[in-house]
């Protein structure tokens, strides 16, 4: 009798051991069979596009993981370098072992980038530092800017040499139960609520003996801005080296939570700018570039006619790129929001000084389905055209356009 047991016996171990052996060769995706620990996704759907742009627009995530003390339990860096480009395989995942990352409940950090930190470092133009922060709150991202004020004022400029390298900063993490079966769930999307950085939505609970899964979502920070000048009285006269445009903010520093330190004041001026010039045989040209490489938005006016005559000048626009951290929307303190100011270099005179993040932010109405409030649409856009038509040394109306919609607003000058 006791030899039958424990022939029984080994036979049901047997079988148990095929059946978990047939149960794990059923895992798909680029995880073990049986996976245990953390793996950590990543979606950037956050945008106006609502389309998860990850793959596609990040080269270099840096996760950092964090005890329910807020102390550094475990940290990781993955980049894209080349041929081997992992962040640009959909659904990719940074895995945390059993041996690496203990059972309990950890915060999610994540600090993305569109190329690797290092290099981005070692380019030109202002770059951006973090610190390797020991406990979750003392994590700090800083812009480069200038230690002396620029001259007659009290903003630090910040380098024009290149465009700012994008960052992405940690939206929200979206954690899955350990699944039976240890079936790989499907990537999650971002969804409401929209507020950014809710503390009880930062933490994922690591299970034993099971596979755990989380998904951080992004929020893009850098921001885009082509600005167009027109002129009504002279349309011919205008030209880009004649104007001084900026961008004045005190965006400089970003906390753990994303929110914006009020360190310096900044001082942003275009990394291009150029003229184009429109033909009286309905071609356009770019007559000269002032600064940089001419933008996305130098392809207007039509193609060359085949008229013999040498065509006539009907109108120039001057062009400028600016790119910049963070806007933030204050509504109780119109003097802490970034401002647009562009000047005549000739006259001295302020053509045009405005509520930058207001301006903007009236895009938001070309998607009015969503019901994006303020700074939502501000966190999710990140690249905006203005189209100024000036009158003399001031701007009579602007078009906030929005190209991939054929949208556009036209705001008017209330102090013209």
């Amino acid at each position: 009798m006791n030899r039958f047991f424990n022939t029984f016996l080994r036979g049901m171990a047997a079988m148990a051991a095929v059946a978990a052996s047939t149960s794990c060769s059923m895992m798909q995706d680029s995880v073990e069979d049986c996976p245990l620990g953390l793996y950590v996704r990543f979606v950037y759907d956050y945008n106006t596009q609502r389309a998860d742009m990850f793959k596609d627009h990040v080269g270099h995530v840096t996760l950092f993981l964090y005890d329910e003390q807020g102390n550094l339990a475990a940290t990781r860096t993955v980049s894209n370098s080349g041929a081997d480009a992992p962040l640009s395989l959909y659904g990719y995942a940074i895995h945390f072992s059993p041996d690496e990352l203990r059972p309990g409940r950890y915060r999610v950090q994540a600090v993305a980038m569109q190329r690797d930190w290092q290099e981005a470092l070692a380019t030109p133009g202002a770059k951006y530092r973090r610190n390797s922060p020991s406990s979750h709150d003392d994590l700090v991202i800083e812009l480069d800017r200038e230690d002396d004020a620029c001259h007659g004022s009290s903003h630090h400029a910040v380098s024009d040499a290149a465009p700012l390298d994008t960052l992405w900063h940690t939206l929200k993490v979206m954690s899955h139960l350990p699944q039976d079966g240890n079936i790989v769930p499907a990537l999650q999307r971002t969804s409401k609520p929209f507020s950014v950085y809710p503390l009880d939505e930062q933490f994922v609970e690591v299970a034993d003996n099971r596979a755990t899964y989380a998904t951080v979502s992004l929020v893009r920070d850098t921001k885009h801005l082509n600005i167009t000048l027109r002129e009504l009285d002279e349309p011919a006269s205008v030209s880009a080296d004649r104007y001084d445009v900026r961008i004045l903010d005190n965006n400089a520093t970003l906390a753990h939570d994303n929110e914006v330190v009020t360190t310096d004041s900044l001082h942003y001026s275009p990394y291009a700018s150029w003229t184009s010039r429109f033909l009286s045989d309905g071609s356009m040209e770019i007559e000269t570039i002032h600064k940089g490489k001419p933008g996305q938005y130098d392809m207007e006016g039509g193609s060359k006619g085949d008229s013999k005559e040498e065509p006539e000048t009907v109108q120039r626009t001057a062009h400028y790129n600016l790119m910049f951290n963070r806007l933030v929307y204050n509504t109780s303190d119109n003097a802490d929001n970034a401002i647009l100011e562009i000047s005549n270099k000739e006259t001295g005179a302020v053509v045009a000084h405005i509520n930058l993040p207001s301006v903007l932010s009236q895009g938001r109405m070309a998607y009015e389905i969503y019901n994006y409030g303020h700074q939502e649409y501000l966190d999710r856009e990140y690249d905006y055209h203005l189209d100024f038509f000036l009158k003399g040394d001031k701007w009579l109306y602007c078009d906030i356009v929005i190209n991939v919609l054929s949208w556009s607003k036209r705001t008017q000058n209330v102090d013209f």
